[in-house]
């Protein structure tokens, strides 16, 4: 019955089965000999010491034995028995997570059963394993010594040689924060919707003390790992024992624990605190058959709110550009705040004086069940929440802030137009609370996993569930969008700002495994189907709720018609439209590794991916199919459709990896291999697809009642968007998708779209040097397939234009023409010219102590066509796409996410002594190319002009540098102010001289990210004081301890500091008047690269704790 129970089982996998990063459990191998011939038979039996969980093989016809689905850690014994031969027992094993530790073992001939032989496993047995490609594996031991702050899970990704925190998050083995793939216990755990950084949960989505192993692979050549082209990242969370075991916690920070001293520079502290409680507990509810572990953490964070006031006088003086008195009257904002109460019941909050609080929690429970040695059960499920928040967005979209903000003059004080000096968030005016949002960051997970053994055939069958779900929320509930100006600028406002009503990200994973393995002589193989199953759904509108623009407070309350309205409403008559995209994708996989001798192991496998696009059904805008756009490459015109999708082509990954124990005493190996690996795309670029096609919702309004389309207007104030929406139609608003206009900015998916991809390879070398330290030489090279990016299919180059001669400077660009007056976005494929390597070089030891050191050297390269930054398509266009001839010709630059040097090193130390103390120091130094350019953190930057000159709506062009002074006598400058042309001209040189990139690079182009950030040195320190307890017997033990980033920061005001860049942009061009003008920085001359980032970026943070432990 239970054989015909798992074959149905797998069965229903195969119907309905993904290319994801799956591992969740370790393994062990080895070869039994004695007497110089194979052992065939023999008994292995290996035992996980904490929980008493056993596992068995027997030998086959070559000696070998195999046994998977190891629970990770340990410590684990092993037994070997044959008869006629001394039992033979290796205690203190370990498993890495993911990795096959290889033991083999020489039995010893008794005849007269003489009592058992006992060994212990090295300290350093890393080189034990079969492992061909590049992981770095983090046990429990160091996740506790690890210093962290933030408390997240990227503060222990960063102990990657070939990895780093850079921009948005963890970024590893060539690719960007967003290809990676994270999963934690086989789920899902990766940002899949794509805005913000790389993990989902506010980058903290499981509490650090849940973690167990963590294993990130940068060239892994197992073809059970898929979706990336970067790395694969690997976590397991704790399970329980057969010890009662549990901590209790606490950690706290605020503002005064951070740093405010850049070098003399001081900045200022703003009112923040939070403090986290949390628990853990674990232990057996049956001994040796079933476990159970929990945690729990909640999180106090308070932060201050905004630093404005409002005046209590007319007399009051405040600035449209500085201070923190901003224009209106405390007596104007509270009569509002009580007609708001008053005539409508509506509490818009405060607008002063008040502090945000968001708090946060995460829970997590698991069960493992051993239901005899051939099954075994785990089940896992965590929860965790999570939110920020924020000012109003500034923009007025769908209105043009200059016409509804026309500026003026105001209590003698002039504002120009704009949002700039006359917006919602300008000194002009106070927003009440109900005008921030909170972004909520949720995330759900559940994972079951069935270990389980047929025969020789070992079998995991798994099952996991992920939902990210981040809707934005906010205080007073449903209300309109309100501005209300007072002499052309906004004075308040109240209601959510434009697009914060039906705000939503969520994207819902399920993916279902079914993995076999089994050995045949010398072949182990592998076989895998998966089925992954993903819905994406994304709410956006601008005036959801509906917006009024009033031209004065009394005009508002007076009940009467706007002066601009706006509004976006479903087509459907639905409450709200959300964008939906459904997005399956079938996986096979076969691998086979061939142990040639005891010594030389490869293995070679295959993996097969069909994904699979939904149909855009009712996604078809008539007006965009009609248009045609001529291709800059062909000259041909083309049509596009908004409901077009790409084909789903099979791929097939190759992979092929070896271990070589050169000796035979794993003290030299030499491994390697390559392989193909596919990646992914973020689901907020899929989903555009639908939410930008202009078939879903309709969005009317005018700016002022003389541009209202067809004379329809808002006759007065209504709260509810239903009664809106029916004034707006008694005028003769009619709305319907088969007339739907061509939308603005479309995405369009190209109908040949591929997945991006990467061919890996890698050969490393590992040494066991005297003293047991271990040396590994590691290179990696990589060139990418099919890389994804963006382009704008109205701009087009009609092979004849150009711009003119820049200032002439000899310069001529491409200069591009448009097809319409929209701008549809294309999501296609680069070319296959992108690349990375790195090399490494690693040293570890572990005393007997409890001292361990380790320290590597990466240098890397990386050649890209972007950064994969932007949380729209729009901004995956134009973001960071520096170009000379426009970001349609998809130019190669250099990753700016890929340090070119980094040198990482850490240490720990753990001491008890005094029979009750004990101490623990954890160390890390972390020196790499690294700074910030344009307010984001990068390795590398560009030098580029302040516009885009090539007429192609994307991101500013690069410069032309100039071959030499004489050569920029040709030049024209034109003055600025009293900066004369001929001191620009000596300023830039001047410049270029003493900047490392521009002065070797005369002569040429500026080349994406050609500009290398300086080093920046960081050193993280943490350290924990235990005091040992006796109670009830077992030892307990109460520890006080602190974590400080920077601490040379915290040494001295003048170390650890980032720097900046001054000034990118460098040259300002006019073209009526064909001149160039360089460039300053703010008012000063701009005669330097770099200046130190007066940000708390560049400065220390503290946080202390609490723990007790029990046992």
């Amino acid at each position: 019955m239970q054989k015909r129970l798992h074959l149905l089982i797998a069965l229903l996998t195969f119907m309905v089965t993904t290319a994801m990063a799956q591992i969740t459990t370790s393994s062990m191998s080895g070869k039994i000999t004695a007497n110089g011939e194979d052992v065939i038979g023999a008994t292995i039996k290996a035992v996980h010491q904490p929980s008493g969980t056993v596992y068995r093989a027997v030998t086959n016809i070559d000696g070998r034995y195999s046994i998977q689905g190891m629970r990770p850690g340990g410590p684990y014994v092993l037994e070997v028995s044959y008869v006629g031969y001394k039992t033979k027992n290796e205690k203190n094993i370990n498993l890495a997570l993911g990795e096959n530790t290889v033991l083999n073992e020489n039995l010893a001939e008794d005849s007269e059963m003489l009592q058992e032989v006992v060994v212990s496993a090295s300290r350093n047995n890393n080189m034990r394993t079969d492992r061909a490609g590049a992981t770095t594996s983090i046990n429990a031991d160091q996740i506790e010594t690890v210093p962290t702050v933030s408390r997240s899970m990227n503060d222990l990704l960063k102990l990657t040689p070939q990895g780093a925190n850079v921009g948005s998050g963890f970024s590893v083995g060539g690719g960007n924060y967003r290809q990676s793939y994270v999963t934690v216990d086989g789920a899902a755990f990766n940002n899949a919707f794509g805005i913000g950084g790389n993990l989902p949960g506010n980058g903290s989505p499981i509490s650090l003390d849940a973690l167990d192993q963590i294993s990130v692979s940068s060239s892994p050549y197992d073809v059970r790992l898929s979706g990336f082209t970067g790395g694969a990242i690997s976590a397991v969370t704790k399970s329980g024992t057969n010890q009662f075991k549990g901590t209790a916690y606490m950690y706290t920070t605020n503002a005064h624990l951070k740093g405010n001293k850049v070098d003399d520079y001081e900045l200022t502290r703003l009112q923040s605190h939070s403090t986290t409680w949390g628990a853990s507990f674990g232990g057996p509810i049956i001994k040796d058959k079933l476990f159970f572990f929990v945690n729990g953490e909640y999180q106090n964070n308070i932060s201050a709110g905004p630093s404005g006031t409002a005046r209590l006088s007319a007399a009051d003086e405040w600035k449209p550009n500085t201070g923190t008195m901003h224009r209106p009257l405390a007596s104007d904002m509270d009569n509002m705040l009580n007609f708001l109460n008053t005539t409508y019941g509506y509490n818009p909050g405060r607008y002063q004086g008040y502090s945000l609080d968001t708090p946060s929690y995460k829970i997590l429970a698991r069960l493992d069940w051993n239901i005899n040695e051939n099954n075994k059960v785990n089940v896992r499920f965590s929860k965790s929440h999570d939110k920020d928040s924020n000012a109003p967005s500034s923009s007025t979209t769908p209105f043009n802030d200059k016409e509804i903000y026309p500026g003026g003059t105001s209590d003698g004080v002039s504002i120009s137009g704009g949002k700039s000096q006359a917006g919602r968030t300008s000194n002009a005016g106070l927003y009440f609370e109900s005008a921030r949002y909170y972004q909520e960051k949720n995330f759900t997970s559940l994972a079951a996993e069935w270990n389980s053994k047929w025969g020789g055939v070992s079998n995991v069958l798994r099952g996991t569930y992920s939902y990210q779900d981040e809707p934005r929320s906010y205080v007073g509930g449903m209300f309109p969008t309100v501005d209300i100006l007072k002499d052309g600028a906004y004075y308040m406002g109240f209601g959510p700002d434009p697009f914060t009503q039906g705000n939503l990200r969520q994207v819902k994973t399920f993916v279902a495994t079914d993995e076999a393995t089994w050995t045949t002589g010398i072949q182990n193989f592998t076989a895998g189907l998966q089925f992954e199953t993903n819905k994406a759904v994304n709410g956006f509108g601008a005036a959801s709720a509906g917006y009024y623009v009033y031209d004065s407070p009394e005009s508002f309350m007076a009940g009467g018609a706007p002066s601009g309205y706006g509004i976006t409403f479903p087509m459907d008559g639905s409450d709200q439209f959300n964008a939906t995209m459904k997005y399956n994708q079938f996986s096979a996989y076969l691998q086979d590794q061939v142990n040639f001798s005891e010594r030389f192991r490869m293995t070679a496998g295959l993996r097969f991916e069909l994904p699979i696009y939904p149909k855009l059904e009712n996604n078809y805008n008539k007006a965009f199919a009609a248009m045609q756009w001529k291709d800059g490459v062909s000259q041909i015109n083309k049509t596009y459709s908004t409901d077009q999708r790409p084909d789903a082509p099979l791929t097939v990954s190759p992979r092929i990896g070896f271990n070589w124990d050169v000796l035979g005493n794993h003290k030299l190996v030499v491994r390697g291999g390559t392989g193909y690996f596919v990646g992914r795309l973020p689901f907020v670029w899929l989903v555009s697809a639908v939410g930008n096609a202009g078939c879903g919702q309709y969005t009317y309004y005018y700016n002022n009642q003389a541009s209202a389309t067809n004379g329809i207007l808002m006759d007065k104030f209504y709260v509810n968007r239903a009664d809106q929406i029916a004034a707006l139609q008694k005028q003769g608003l009619a709305v319907d998708r088969e007339n739907a206009a061509a939308p603005s900015n479309p995405t369009i998916l190209d109908k040949d779209l591929k997945m991006n991809a990467t061919w890996k390879s890698s050969l490393a070398v590992d040494v066991k040097l005297p003293y047991d330290v271990n040396f590994s030489l590691e290179g990696i090279y990589s060139r990418d397939f099919n890389p994804a990016t963006v382009i704008n299919l109205d701009r087009y180059w009609d092979g004849e234009s150009y711009t003119a001669d820049l200032a002439n400077s000899g310069d001529k660009r491409k200069l591009y023409s448009r097809n319409s007056k929209i701008n549809p976005y294309m999501i296609t494929n680069a070319g296959n010219k992108a690349y990375y390597y790195s090399i490494t070089a690693s040293l570890a030891k572990s005393f007997h102590f409890g001292l361990n050191l380790s320290a590597s050297y990466t240098y890397s390269k990386a050649k890209s066509y972007g950064d994969g930054v932007g949380d729209q398509v729009n901004s995956a266009y134009y973001n960071n796409r520096y170009s000379v001839n426009g970001n349609n010709d998809k130019e190669l630059g250099y990753g700016t996410y890929v340090a070119p040097n980094r040198l990482l090193i850490s240490a720990s130390y753990k001491k008890d002594y005094g029979k009750n103390f004990g101490s623990e120091v954890g160390l890390i130094y972390e020196g790499m190319n690294m700074g910030y350019a344009g307010g984001y953190s990068c390795t590398r930057y560009s030098y580029t002009m302040s516009t885009n000159i090539v007429n192609d709506y994307g991101s500013n062009n690069l410069i032309y540098i100039p071959a030499s002074r004489e050569a920029l006598e040709t030049w024209t400058f034109a003055d600025n102010g009293d900066y004369t042309a001929e001191q620009q001209k000596d300023d830039f040189w001047n410049y270029i001289e003493q900047d490392k990139y521009l002065k070797n690079h005369k002569g040429q182009y500026a080349e994406r990210g050609g500009a290398v950030m300086p080093w920046h040195h960081q050193v993280d320190f943490k350290f924990n004081q235990n005091f040992y307890l006796k109670v009830g017997g077992q030892k307990n033990t109460l520890q006080f301890g602190i974590d400080i980033k920077n601490l040379a920061n915290l040494l001295n005001k003048s170390w650890g500091l980032y720097k900046s860049v001054n000034n990118m942009a460098l040259l300002k061009y006019d073209s009526k008047k064909n001149t160039y003008q360089f460039q300053k920085n703010g008012k000063e001359i701009l005669n330097k690269t770099y200046t130190n980032l007066t940000s708390f970026n560049s400065t220390y943070s503290i946080q202390f704790s609490i723990r007790y432990i029990f046992n």
